[in-house]
């Protein structure tokens, strides 16, 4: 279960028990307790494994996508598609570096 700590704080601050310290450690646990939960989920890691020089072809580790005539040199396939339209998280490095199997 996740809070958003922005809003938290902001509701903090607005407060008045929290404002003039008329407030126990029990009424905050509660007062946290009660916040809306965000809908988060874990972050998928992955790597764009490079499948063809000739023209410029990489893919998806998590889900095969890929990535066409992409002229930025293998290093900045990450700096420019930092993640892959399946949500994956490009900051893996890439282990297959020199196979083309992927």
């Amino acid at each position: 279960m996740f809070i958003d700590v922005d809003d938290t704080v902001k509701a903090i601050k607005s407060y008045p028990e929290f404002i003039f310290g008329k407030i126990s450690q029990y009424d905050v646990a509660r007062f946290i307790r009660n916040q809306p939960v965000v809908d988060a989920a874990p972050v998928v890691h992955g790597h764009w494994i490079e499948i063809s020089l000739s023209n410029h072809t990489y893919k998806c580790s998590v889900c095969g996508r890929l990535l066409v005539n992409i002229t930025d040199g293998k290093n900045n396939v990450a700096k420019h598609y930092p993640y892959c339209h399946c949500g994956a998280k490009m900051d893996v490095p890439d282990i297959n570096v020199g196979n083309k199997d992927g």
